[in-house]
C-alpha cells in the first residue's frame, strides 16, 4: 500500500507525456519487472535518438511522428540488432502508443503497424562443459576486472539466472535461509527465485563485498551490459568453440547439464534450477 500511495503522489502537473508513459511502465511491472526493465528501455532509446530527449522532459509535440519516420527507425535498428530484437522493440512502442492515444494525445498507435522482420536469424545458442566453464573463469579474472567477471560468471554457472538479474542483483539478495545461503531474484510471473550457494562461492562473494566497503543495498556487480558482451567477445577470441554458438546464456544451459549430471537427470531438479 506504501509503494500505491507514493506512485500517486507524483507530481507530474499539466498534461505531460511522462505521467502516462510512467504508469504504462508502472503497470508492466506489476506483472513483470524484466519487462517494466526491457519496455522502458526501448521507449527511452525510442525517444533518444528521434528527438535527443529523456522521458521526463518530453512535450506534446515531441509524440508525433511520420510512419515514414518510424519505418526509418525500425530499418536503422534492423543495421544494429537481430529481427527479434527489433521486433519486440516496435511492439513495445506500440503499446506505448495505444496507452498516449486512449489518454487523448494526438498520436496514432497505428504508425507503429510496419511490417515485421522475418526471424530467421533467432539463433540456438549451445552448451559448456563444466571443464569449459572452469578455464573461462581463470581467462576472464586475468582481464580489467577480472575478479568482478569471473564471479559474475561462477553466479550464472551456480544460479542459471539471467545476465540482467544478476547485473541488477543487489547484496541484499543474498539470503540465510534456516542456516543455508541462498541468492535470490525476483522472475517471471513476479515470483521470487531462491538458488543454493556453495560454502566457497558464499566466502567468495563476502571477500568480494568486504573489499569493495558495499552496503547491503548496492549492486553486487558494476559491471555494464557492454563490458559483459566484449568479456564474451574475448572469451570466444580466445578458446576453441569448434562451431558451437556461445553466448552468456550458454551459462546457463551449462548449469542445467551440470544439474542434470548431478542429480542423474532428475527432472524436477533441472525444471526448478531453470526457473
Amino acid at each position: 500500500m506504501a509503494k500505491l500511495d507514493k506512485v500517486l503522489q507524483v507530481d507530474f502537473g499539466g498534461n505531460n507525456p511522462y505521467e502516462t508513459i510512467y504508469t504504462f511502465l508502472t503497470r508492466k511491472g506489476q506483472d513483470s519487472e524484466n519487462t517494466k526493465k526491457t519496455y522502458e528501455r526501448h521507449i527511452r532509446d525510442f525517444f533518444r535518438t528521434m528527438r535527443n530527449k529523456e522521458l521526463e522532459q518530453l512535450t506534446e509535440d515531441d509524440l508525433i511522428f511520420t510512419p515514414q519516420q518510424i519505418e526509418l527507425y525500425q530499418a536503422r535498428l534492423k543495421e544494429k540488432y537481430k529481427g527479434t530484437t527489433v521486433n519486440n522493440t516496435m511492439s513495445a512502442l506500440k503499446e506505448c502508443y495505444v496507452r498516449l492515444e486512449r489518454n487523448g494525445f494526438d498520436v496514432r498507435a497505428s504508425w507503429f503497424d510496419v511490417e515485421r522482420y522475418k526471424e530467421y536469424d533467432k539463433e540456438s545458442y549451445d552448451t559448456l562443459t563444466h571443464e569449459e566453464v572452469c578455464k573461462i573463469i581463470n581467462l576472464v579474472s586475468k582481464t580489467r576486472k577480472g575478479e568482478e567477471k569471473a564471479l559474475l560468471v561462477r553466479m550464472a554457472y551456480a544460479t542459471a539466472f539471467r545476465r540482467q538479474s544478476l547485473l541488477d542483483m543487489k547484496w541484499n539478495q543474498i539470503v540465510n535461509i534456516n542456516g543455508i545461503w541462498y541468492a535470490k531474484v525476483l522472475g517471471k510471473g513476479n515470483k521470487w527465485s531462491h538458488k543454493k550457494l556453495t560454502d566457497d562461492l558464499y566466502n567468495t562473494l563476502m571477500e568480494f563485498k568486504k573489499k569493495n566497503n558495499a552496503s547491503d543495498d548496492d549492486k553486487i556487480f558494476k559491471l555494464t551490459k557492454r563490458t559483459v558482451d566484449r568479456m564474451m567477445d574475448y572469451i570466444r577470441e580466445n578458446m576453441d568453440f569448434s562451431d558451437r554458438r556461445i553466448v552468456f546464456h550458454s551459462f546457463k544451459k551449462a548449469s542445467l547439464n551440470e544439474v542434470n549430471q548431478l542429480t542423474g537427470g532428475d527432472l524436477k531438479a533441472i525444471q526448478a534450477q531453470g526457473d
